[in-house]
């Protein structure tokens, strides 16, 4: 009895060890992540540059996955991933919201963002805007054009 509880309590003592060592080598193989390549557009509503809101990437491969950036004042927005600037490559359905703030004389906002943008082109499904994220986009290949 002696001889079979050392045996399994080395036996024990093996297994943890290379239970260990396998999650290590596992863990420190892992892919970072997808390859992203940057995506930098400009939003305009009615011919002039949007000042707020977001646009979203939906994947076309795989539903799931979306990939968000917020339109700064001058217009512009970036798609990030996981606090990195891009979006793997593939084809996007890509919705728009353009929103405005009413704001007092220093700057704080008076009430809650009110939607500008035309209702189809926040929905995935029926919105006319589609992109395709590649290594070697022309400029302006993700500039997004909305209406009210």
């Amino acid at each position: 009895m002696k001889n079979r509880g050392r045996h399994e309590a080395g036996f024990g003592v093996v297994t943890v060890a290379m239970t260990m060592l396998l999650t290590a080598a596992i863990v420190g193989c892992g892919e970072s992540g997808p390859t992203l390549y940057p995506v930098i557009g400009k939003v305009t509503i009615d011919g002039q540059p949007a000042k707020e809101g977001g646009v979203v990437f939906h994947d076309e491969s795989n539903r799931m996955r979306q990939f968000v950036g917020g339109i700064s004042p001058d217009g512009t927005y970036k798609i990030m991933h996981n606090r990195e600037l891009g979006a793997p490559p593939g084809k996007y359905r890509v919705t728009v919201f353009v929103t405005d703030t009413p704001m007092d004389a220093n700057g704080n906002p008076t009430n809650l963002p009110r939607t500008l943008s035309n209702q189809k082109f926040m929905d995935a499904s029926n919105t006319p805007l589609a992109v395709e994220v590649t290594d070697a986009a022309p400029a302006g290949s993700y500039d997004l054009a909305v209406t009210r």
